[in-house]
């Protein structure tokens, strides 16, 4: 096999083995899991009905072929940016633009890379964000709304990856065979400000995100902060129903932008002590300091992700490959991203076990410190059905996509709680 076509078939082997992976055949058909409850966990069939898991599967194996095409079609346009001219081509672009600039013609390059990508995911993504969104009654969104988001995003998109990909390039061109451990110190100082400058810039470009406004429910929170030992003064609210009717509440920011946000769709749809426990859950996050260790392990990951580019790109430029000049070309930043995806994809499982738990202890914090079981289990009844949760998933897509642990995993700990603190004497 040649190096041309181990670019080409690669992927297209991720692509298909990713799709064979995210396949529900191994989850419990909706028919038979409402005609045959012998298939189904003791504790969905407590909490749910047979509509709730029929229409939950519906909408989550589309979900799952989703991601699958989306991630298809990104490693296909890398592949075929790297296995043909396409990427020397849109640099020789670049640079005829800005010929004298060097710089700036990275940066050229980087934006018009950015561009093509989300004019090649629109269509997916429109079709995922709006039109499906809408068949199943979940989004609220007007089409010009979710367009305008849909630019914000792209245009945040620009405003990041123009700066941290020219400052790649530059590092490329000045460190030759010596740029992974400044490239992992300003990804990593770049990393921090973004974690702590998200809830005050980033967010309110597409959120209205103010103080709660419920004074019992900031009194509760405030309490229960309190019997946790950490510092909370504010928590606030989202303006979420204007696009959907899911709810949800996050733990965001760092130092002095901490914040507790929870959706408007979450505080019209739950009763106090039902917030209350999401609220303890989002404090169990704060009290285990998950953001700060998912820094660190973001950290390491991104330190083996740079080393392997680092090679792969190395050998390109040994190797003549893949149309690159050099190697501080611009035209090998697609190489770099398709080393990222495919790590990224490889990785994943051991990403979401982690994730998985990191929220099994921000669970168990929460019941640690409201002793509620009942709303425990109402609260994540309420949030399953609003967000249409796949209640018969398949322990090879939980391994591979869930961050979260299934509903009935959840339930059947809040019950194990339960019964641990009747047993005591």
């Amino acid at each position: 096999m040649t190096a041309r076509q181990a670019a080409v078939l690669v992927p297209l082997f991720i692509i298909l083995a990713t799709i064979l992976m995210v396949s529900p055949s191994g989850s419990i058909p909706a028919a038979a899991a409402a005609s045959d409850p012998g298939k189904v966990p003791a504790e969905i069939l407590t909490h749910f009905t047979p509509e709730d898991i029929v229409r939950g599967h519906a909408y989550a194996v589309g979900r799952y072929w989703l991601f699958a095409a989306g991630t298809a079609l990104r490693l296909a346009a890398l592949a075929l940016l790297i296995a043909t001219p396409a990427s020397a081509a849109l640099r020789n672009v670049a640079v005829r633009l800005s010929p004298a600039r060097p710089a700036v013609a990275v940066a050229i390059y980087i934006a018009l890379l950015v561009l093509i990508f989300e004019l090649l995911i629109l269509p997916l993504g429109y079709y995922a964000g709006f039109v499906r969104e809408h068949a199943f009654g979940l989004s609220t969104q007007t089409r010009a709304g979710w367009l305008l988001d849909r630019t914000k995003g792209a245009l945040l998109m620009l405003a990041l990856a123009v700066p941290l990909g020219s400052l790649l390039a530059l590092l490329w061109r000045r460190y030759p065979g010596r740029w992974i451990l400044p490239a992992w110190f300003l990804g990593g100082a770049a990393m921090v400000v973004l974690v702590t400058l998200a809830p005050v810039v980033i967010d309110p470009i597409f959120n209205v995100i103010r103080p709660l406004r419920d004074p019992s429910i900031v009194q509760r929170v405030i309490a229960l902060a309190g019997k946790a030992g950490i510092p909370v003064d504010q928590v606030y609210e989202m303006d979420a129903s204007r696009r959907t009717v899911k709810g949800n509440a996050y733990f965001t920011g760092l130092g002095r932008t901490k914040r507790i946000v929870l959706y408007d769709t979450l505080l019209k749809g739950s009763s106090p002590d039902e917030v209350e426990l999401v609220v303890a859950h989002e404090i169990g996050h704060w009290k285990r300091a998950h953001i700060w260790k998912g820094i660190g392990l973001s950290l390491l990951g991104m330190g083996i992700v740079l080393w392997c580019s680092a090679r792969v790109l190395g050998w390109a430029v040994r190797q003549g490959r893949f149309h690159l000049a050099g190697p501080a070309d611009a035209a090998g930043i697609p190489l770099f991203l398709l080393v990222i995806l495919v790590l990224s994809l490889v990785g994943l499982p051991i990403q979401n076990a982690i994730s998985r738990t990191f929220e099994r202890q921000a669970d168990r914090t929460s019941l640690e410190l409201t002793g509620n079981t009942t709303a425990f289990i109402r609260s994540e009844v309420q949030l399953a059905r609003s967000n249409l949760a796949d209640l018969t998933p398949s322990p090879l897509v939980v391994w591979l996509l869930y961050t979260h642990p299934p509903v009935a995993e959840r339930i059947r700990m809040a019950e194990t709680f339960a019964t641990g603190r009747q047993a005591r004497p």
